[in-house]
């Protein structure tokens, strides 16, 4: 399964966060704790917005294929 250039960009987020945060937490200072949970924040928030949601004509067609596989009998 690929991936997206967004979804790329939000992993790379994501973990220059989860290193920032908790390297703020204990070495670098609060601020940059900020920073990082922030960008973390930012990350998570890009994840969900690139979710594709299931649309009517997807759904429509997993139905009728176990409908089928029940009337046939196929496994």
């Amino acid at each position: 399964m690929g991936s997206t250039s967004a979804q790329g960009w939000y992993l790379f987020m994501f973990i220059v966060a989860f290193t920032l945060g908790p390297a703020g937490l204990f070495a670098l200072g609060w601020p940059i704790a900020l920073i990082g949970f922030a960008i973390l924040a930012a990350g998570l928030v890009g994840f969900r917005s690139i979710k594709e949601p299931a649309t009517q004509d997807s759904l429509g067609v997993e139905s009728k294929r176990a409908t089928a596989m029940a009337r046939t009998g196929a496994h």
